[in-house]
């Protein structure tokens, strides 16, 4: 009886049955070009000391930008001659010395000397080398971007790692 009442339903299946299919490939959509990370989208802005300010200058220019990294030195022409990395400074200038020590003294003193200064024009994976192949003591400095040796700013050692601002 169940096999009389399912005859109708196997011939209605049999219909439909499955055919082996064929292969349809689908046009890819058009490629769009992806966009190239350059040094401007991750450039910060920087607070500039000259060669002639004291260190006690430049922790007030440390205090009037607390969200700084570092403090790019140059000289009168505005050209970095100098990196101070505001973590570091301050401990230098708070450590067994004291202030008095520093206080009086100029930037150069406790300054990095030859920081790693990039033409804005060069490109993100070009600085990333670069910097990797600083000495470990200064692998996390900020990067100078200069555009005709003029300062424009900065790039954290963080944001070039990873490829964005944060």
């Amino acid at each position: 009886m169940i096999s009389q009442m399912l005859k109708p339903l196997l011939r209605q299946v049999k219909k439909y049955e499955v055919t082996p299919m064929q292969t349809v490939t689908m046009p890819e959509p058009p490629h769009e070009p992806e966009e190239t990370l350059t040094l401007t989208d991750l450039l910060r802005s920087a607070p500039h000391v000259t060669t002639k300010q004291t260190c006690e200058q430049t922790l007030k220019v440390m205090f009037s930008y607390p969200e700084a990294e570092s403090i790019v030195v140059c000289d009168k022409l505005h050209r970095p001659v100098g990196l101070v990395m505001c973590g570091r400074f301050f401990f230098r200038v708070n450590g067994r010395a004291g202030m008095d020590g520093f206080y009086m003294q100029r930037v150069v003193k406790l300054m990095t000397q030859k920081p790693l200064i990039v033409d804005v024009r060069a490109t993100v994976s070009d600085v990333q080398q670069q910097a990797e192949q600083r000495a470990e003591y200064f692998r996390n400095d900020s990067i100078i971007v200069t555009e005709q040796e003029r300062v424009l700013g900065i790039i954290t050692a963080t944001d070039l790692r990873h490829g964005y601002r944060s």
